[in-house]
């Protein structure tokens, strides 16, 4: 097999679960295809104008970007995966319809499948302190192009999160601060031993909020941003994701990382229903009654702003809608 084909990506199944696979990693090791941020790393648009088919923005002139359907007066997102996963996988397209349905963006989801491909993770790992650098140039084009970095919001789930954290010191250092990097679960593998310049941490960026949902197994236990959110805390193992639960309420599809990917998957709830996740601030995620109030100190997800900060738990459902506070027009309106 040739290198330029012992590169090439393929799309394995677990169950009904999307898997990118390759046979050899993407990075700087002695047996691995070699990186380039052109080939590995593409910054896909998506807008109301074009809410399924692509635009690929390249870091370049202003000029380029006034070409496509990026609008400059619309809030702008940029979504970046977890492990194995693909833009055409479930976190990535379920962020991008809802937040379509919600109002009009500019969505970019961020293809770096190449640099965390299965089963590749350690290479992976290595991995996102690139993907960072490389985000960083791109929000920096977008600051020179008239898109100022404090507007912009970077949402990374699990290595993505880890992606955005890197990204967002890359940019500190060069005197520039990203607007809110949301974190969902980042990942605690790798990441397990380093100091707060080896993982997301509070400052990179000028709010940081954090959803932990599968706490000292794949996802961070300690606290990492300004607020951090603990779903059903003091349980490494969500509501609905026993087995079990998973075929009763026809979940299955989800068996893979269920606890894990229950953070994207609140998220993505939040933003049709924002207060739908009222939250209770703490001083520790495993929850003491002697320390917990009931009162409602702000809100996981979309809604999170500052000045929270500390510590929460949230309690959810086992199923969609996971909100117990379900408005009229519900979440399973637009997907469950």
């Amino acid at each position: 097999m040739s290198v330029a084909n012992s590169c090439q990506l393929l799309t394995l199944f677990i169950g009904i679960t999307e898997v990118c696979y390759s046979s050899r990693p993407v990075g700087q090791c002695s047996y691995c295809c070699p990186a380039d941020g052109t080939v590995d790393i593409q910054y896909k648009l998506f807008t109301r104008a074009n809410p399924r088919i692509f635009q690929v923005l390249q870091p370049g002139t202003a000029a380029d970007l006034q070409r496509s359907t990026f609008d400059f007066t619309r809030p702008t997102v940029i979504y970046l995966m977890g492990f194995s996963e693909s833009t055409t996988g479930p976190s990535t397209t379920t962020l991008r319809d809802t937040y379509l349905t919600a109002g009009d963006y500019n969505f970019i989801a961020v293809d770096w499948s190449r640099l965390i491909a299965f089963p590749w993770y350690i290479t992976a790992v290595r991995n996102t302190h690139y993907m960072g650098m490389h985000l960083a140039n791109f929000v920096e084009f977008l600051q020179r192009a008239g898109v100022p970095a404090s507007s912009l919001h970077v949402i990374g789930f699990s290595l993505g999160a880890e992606a955005a954290g890197f990204a967002g010191k890359d940019l500190r250092a060069r005197g520039i601060r990203l607007g809110r990097i949301t974190g969902l679960d980042p990942a605690y593998p790798g990441y397990r031993f380093t100091n707060r310049d080896g993982h997301l941490s509070k400052g990179d960026a000028l709010f940081v909020d954090v959803i932990h949902s599968n706490p000292g197994i794949l996802g961070f236990p300690q606290p990492l941003g300004d607020v951090d959110f603990y779903a059903n805390p003091g349980s490494w193992i969500q509501p609905g994701c026993w087995v079990n639960q998973l075929i009763r309420n026809n979940q299955l599809r989800y068996i893979y990382g269920c606890s894990h990917n229950r953070a994207w998957r609140l998220y993505a709830e939040s933003i049709l229903n924002p207060t739908g996740f009222p939250a209770t601030l703490c001083r520790s995620w495993r929850r003491d009654t002697d320390e917990c109030s009931s009162s409602v100190d702000g809100y996981l997800g979309f809604a999170a702003r500052p000045p929270m900060a500390g510590k929460m738990f949230v309690e959810t459902n086992e199923r969609p809608p996971f909100a117990r506070n379900v408005p009229t027009s519900s979440w399973c309106d637009v997907r469950c």
